[in-house]
């Protein structure tokens, strides 16, 4: 390589360029991709509280033994996994076209509109941990008014949300699923940098409200809806404050989720098991890679049309 290539290589404005973006590189690889490495490698260890300080290798006959142990011998595992996707699905299904009309509805400015939107976001703005303790007031058997209004179509039924497999399920799925405010508001911010000539050309030939929603607003924000579907599914997947103020992954650990059950196996029991916890990380990691590809190609947002 001649003098004059490597000085344009080397210039001031590539050199600004590396120490501007040097910082941010450092903390990738301290914060994310060192743990990443990590959490991929100690899945291959023996890793608990009786060598917390030194992992054991596993060896390569025994090479994914934990992996093998999470499908095959732990259920709260398999719980986790199952009601982790089972969280991404119903995000996909109700909380993504619940946001998408409402962004649809307010994006017509009908009387009232902006006071609709603030009141749509404000659930986004309070912390996660605060609105689990609001529902778990909410669900309270002596207090909860979800309690009350079945003692009140049902006396004497003592109706305990809580303490049912299925209705404790809902009863997390409830505290988080409708709450789409800052997807609605990217949503109005697309819907709104649409060229009003476009709808002035529908109106002309004759279009009504649904077919302008329908054949422009949809088609056009696409992009963003899946976008918003990413992040809805990811929330999903991680889902984990509500159900450590809600339920603490009960009754019978039948609210597990994958963020919950790696706190609870790596912290939060007295027989530590931290290979196993990431184990489970990774699988997670490799669940939301998965998601992400499978939405974007749905949505085609990673390339154009």
């Amino acid at each position: 390589m001649n003098n004059s290539k490597l000085k344009k290589l080397f210039g001031e404005k590539n050199r600004f360029i590396f120490f501007f973006l040097l910082p941010g590189i450092v903390l990738f690889i301290a914060i994310y991709a060192y743990p990443l490495v990590q959490i991929f490698a100690t899945s291959f260890t023996k890793w608990n509280y009786q060598n917390f300080l030194k992992p054991e290798f596993l060896g390569w006959d025994n090479l994914f033994s934990n992996y093998q142990k999470l499908f095959t011998v732990d259920k709260n595992f398999q719980r986790a996994l199952i009601n982790s996707i089972k969280w991404v699905v119903l995000t996909m299904v109700i909380q993504i076209p619940f946001t998408v009309l409402v962004a649809l509805a307010l994006a017509k400015k009908l009387k009232g509109w902006r006071l609709a939107r603030n009141a749509f976001i404000i659930p986004n703005i309070i912390s996660t941990a605060a609105i689990g303790l609001i529902f778990l007031n909410l669900y309270s058997p002596s207090r909860g008014i979800i309690t009350e209004i079945c003692e009140f179509f049902v006396p004497g039924s003592q109706v305990s949300v809580l303490a049912s497999e299925t209705s404790a399920f809902w009863a997390v799925t409830f505290s988080f699923i409708l709450f789409g405010g800052s997807s609605c508001l990217l949503l109005l911010t697309q819907i709104f940098s649409i060229d009003p000539a476009i709808y002035e050309a529908a109106r002309i030939d004759g279009a009504s409200e649904f077919q302008l929603d329908w054949n422009i607003r949809l088609p056009l924000i696409r992009p963003m809806i899946g976008t918003v579907s990413v992040m809805a599914a990811n929330y999903g997947l991680l889902l984990y404050n509500e159900i450590a103020l809600i339920t603490q992954g009960g009754p019978d650990n039948a609210t597990y989720s994958l963020s919950y059950y790696i706190y609870k196996t790596a912290m939060g029991s007295t027989k530590l098991n931290f290979a196993r916890a990431n184990t489970a990380g990774v699988i997670q990691f490799l669940l939301g890679l998965i998601l992400v590809g499978m939405i974007n190609k749905a949505f085609r947002t990673s390339k154009a049309d």
